[in-house]
């Protein structure tokens, strides 16, 4: 059954994800451990809340299951949620800007340590995206759902701008949202005079939606490749059915 098959292979993928999520925290353990500094600490807790927009894509998905009818209103007010924490995965991309010697860990470690980091925030960004984009791309057609990924790559850049530059997180939408509103409302009319809002959201936005695209192929090739097979097992088998001698009848 494809559905069987597509909730098998994203517990697969969760599964990894999970010991990605494990590895990386560890080796934060390992270096709290052996040197008794609390550098990189705040990774962990950023690889928490990069955990979250996957868990709200997921019941994203499970709403709008084949054969279920899921109602808009609540759909709409889950998926402004998801899009809301979304940033916070691809986000850990720039914890690069903590990187920097420190005795005695070697440079080399840390480079390891926040790559893994890095490396598991895009992967659960892109199961995340990967989830909503099917739901959208199966309700509105293939041309909307890439038209959703730009938007959302689009605002994943403006919102990292928001995290890295002014500091800003998806708590404050509930916490400081008069302040976070005023300081976006800034950013909007007056992009000239933050030069980096712009840059960030562009660079940023670009590199992301690229990263989906080569990941989205990736998960597709087998996919292809196992029909292209299909096709070519088929094609052989009626070429040979073809072939086969006619039966004569008796004089």
């Amino acid at each position: 059954m494809p559905a069987q098959s597509d909730h098998r292979l994203t517990m697969a993928v969760l599964r990894a994800l999970g010991l990605a999520s494990i590895v990386s925290c560890g080796m934060v353990a390992a270096r709290l451990f052996y040197s008794a500094q609390q550098t990189y600490l705040t990774l962990c807790w950023n690889l928490v809340l990069a955990w979250v927009p996957l868990g709200l894509s997921m019941l994203l998905a499970r709403r709008h299951q084949p054969g279920r009818r899921a109602g808009r209103i609540g759909s709409l007010a889950l998926g402004a949620v998801w899009l809301a924490f979304f940033p916070n995965a691809p986000y850990m991309v720039t914890d690069f800007v903590h990187l920097f010697p420190r005795s005695p860990i070697p440079l080399w470690f840390d480079a390891i340590l926040v790559f893994a980091f890095a490396f598991t925030g895009l992967g659960l960004g892109f199961m995340s995206l990967l989830l909503v984009h099917g739901i959208v791309r199966r309700s509105r057609g293939a041309g909307t759902g890439w038209l959703f990924v730009a938007t959302v790559a689009t605002l994943t850049g403006f919102g990292v701008y928001l995290g890295r530059f002014q500091r800003w997180n998806s708590w404050d939408l509930v916490a400081r949202p008069h302040d976070l509103f005023a300081s976006v409302l800034r950013e909007i009319l007056h992009p000239a005079s933050t030069p980096h809002s712009l840059g960030m959201t562009v660079i940023f936005g670009g590199f992301f939606a690229t990263v989906y695209l080569v990941l989205f192929r990736l998960t597709h090739l087998g996919q292809g490749a196992a029909e292209v097979q299909h096709a070519d097992a088929g094609f052989r088998s009626g070429v040979s059915a073809n072939k086969r001698p006619s039966s004569r009848s008796g004089d």
